[in-house]
């Protein structure tokens, strides 16, 4: 989160959510590459040219307010825990030669929680005090409409609730997928257990 009301600093967090999305478009376009299922792999395809849209908008919104300061590295610094989850999921991903339908549940159920990840970033800057009070005095300088801003930070939003219920679809049509497994065991149905018993008498 930018730690004070510098636009500057507001310009160099946003350029940093834009690389982010950048580098979350390279793993999805990655993992697609390496998955078979065309349906599933188109899905993966979607959320990646949602990333991709997601970081040139934020690259425009970023540069509207002040030219970013700052190197890719020290973004890392900025996001934490979202930077890290990218970069772990993208090295991953790319050493792996292909991906099957027996590891994509799982792998879809780790990027659903880094897209939960990268929904909280947004949510908890759109909801910042400080944040609301540079978009007015930004807005004034630069002559930037506030409702667009916050409406562009919404519209990620939801399309990072959406890209959860595309990776739950991925999970279901796996699912549907697997070989059921038959059981075997035969029905038999006893009428009178009383029968077993021989008298002894």
């Amino acid at each position: 989160m930018p730690k004070n009301n510098e636009p500057k600093d507001l310009a160099s967090y946003i350029n940093c959510l834009s690389i982010l999305e950048n580098n979350a478009s390279l793993l999805y376009t990655a993992l697609a590459d390496k998955i078979e299922d065309s349906l599933v792999k188109s899905l993966i395809l979607t959320i990646a040219s949602d990333s991709q849209k997601h970081s040139i908008s934020l690259k425009g919104v970023g540069e509207s307010i002040a030219k970013p300061e700052g190197k890719p590295k020290d973004c890392e610094k900025k996001l934490g825990e979202a930077w890290r989850v990218v970069d772990t999921f993208y090295r991953e991903i790319v050493n792996k030669e292909k991906i099957t339908d027996s590891e994509l549940p799982q792998l879809a159920e780790k990027l659903a929680v880094l897209e939960s990840i990268l929904g909280e970033e947004y949510y908890m800057f759109v909801q910042l005090k400080t944040l609301q009070l540079m978009m007015k005095e930004i807005s004034q300088i630069y002559n930037i409409n506030l409702g667009e801003l916050k409406g562009i930070f919404s519209s990620i939003i939801n399309d990072e609730e959406h890209h959860r219920e595309l990776l739950e679809t991925v999970k279901e049509i796996l699912d549907k997928k697997k070989p059921k497994i038959r059981d075997n065991t035969p029905v038999v149905k006893y009428q009178n257990p009383d029968s077993w018993i021989a008298s002894t008498y």
